[in-house]
């Protein structure tokens, strides 16, 4: 799969933000599944996020000190404070006094990803803690280098993007909680499950390994593997063959193009494999199903 920078306004907050009276003073993306943006805000207002999708780490850099989060008015921001607000998360904040801030957005595939790769865990039994004005010294040093960077030069866009990548570290190592594991005959969400499915589809033409489609599902190889068959009642290479034979079917009986390019389209590289596999299914070869079809 190929990597793609995420655009800061694909993130809900970064467009709820820009509705409001706060001024965008820079944003970029970092890379896929995180973007960043500075702001400044003068006037007082009432904000809220409400499940906005994605993670957001906010940290003050200014002023504040007067503003809160409605429900926890005891707790006030300040410079060097910093807020951690999970994409499912609910807040309502009061902003009393001009404040600046710095917001780095990530993407929970992104984060999911990361849990893999560094902690070789299943994402979905991990939790982001919602965290309001906490204090963080080793954040502040991250945060420092991505300020002190020119987000528009790419060289100093690949420096932001490795400090961005030690807070994703950081944020799986102290902000994280674990749920309790679900069994694994449970099998993957249906959302997840939809994911693969509409995947799937779109790339039968092409190569698909077991790490790519576990990656589409941000597990590890193994528990996606194990999930997958729970899920579908087979393992993941004969569930993707039996899509790709039901694309042939399909190639077959619109009438439309030669067998060696139905055999590319539905992913079996030439027509002689596509003869064989076809033949083992069903008993004919996909030259006899056609002729068949098109007698009834």
């Amino acid at each position: 799969m190929g990597t793609t920078a995420t655009a800061p306004a694909d993130f809900s907050v970064f467009r709820t933000l820009s509705g409001s009276t706060a001024t965008l003073q820079r944003a970029a993306p970092l890379g896929e599944g995180m973007a960043i943006s500075q702001w400044a805000r003068t006037a007082r207002e009432t904000l809220g996020y409400e499940t906005p999708g994605h993670h957001t780490l906010s940290l003050y850099l200014h002023g504040g000190d007067k503003s809160f989060r409605v429900g926890q008015d005891s707790l006030h921001g300040g410079a060097g404070k910093f807020c951690v607000l999970p994409a499912e998360h609910h807040s309502r904040w009061s902003m009393n006094d001009p404040v600046h801030f710095l917001h780095l957005y990530i993407a929970p595939q992104r984060l999911a990803r990361e849990a893999v790769m560094r902690l070789d865990c299943e994402p979905r039994t991990l939790e982001l803690r919602d965290r309001t004005y906490i204090q963080d010294d080793s954040l502040i040093d991250v945060c420092r280098r991505l300020l002190g960077t020119d987000w528009s030069q790419p060289a100093d866009r690949l420096a932001a993007s490795s400090a961005a990548e030690t807070v994703l570290h950081h944020l799986l190592l102290q902000g994280v909680a674990r749920k309790n594991p679900q069994p694994a005959r449970g099998g993957l969400a249906p959302g997840v499950r939809r994911r693969i499915m509409d995947y799937v589809d779109a790339h039968l033409a092409e190569p698909l390994t077991l790490d790519e489609l576990a990656g589409v599902a941000a597990l590890s190889t193994y528990h996606f593997a194990r999930m997958f068959h729970a899920s579908f009642g087979e393992p993941p290479h004969a569930w993707v063959r039996t899509r790709r034979l039901a694309r042939a079917k399909t190639l077959l009986l619109s009438g439309k193009g030669d067998l060696a390019g139905i055999a590319q389209a539905s992913g079996f590289g030439n027509a002689s494999h596509l003869a064989r596999v076809f033949r083992d299914a069903t008993g004919v070869t996909p030259g006899q199903y056609r002729r068949a079809r098109a007698s009834h």
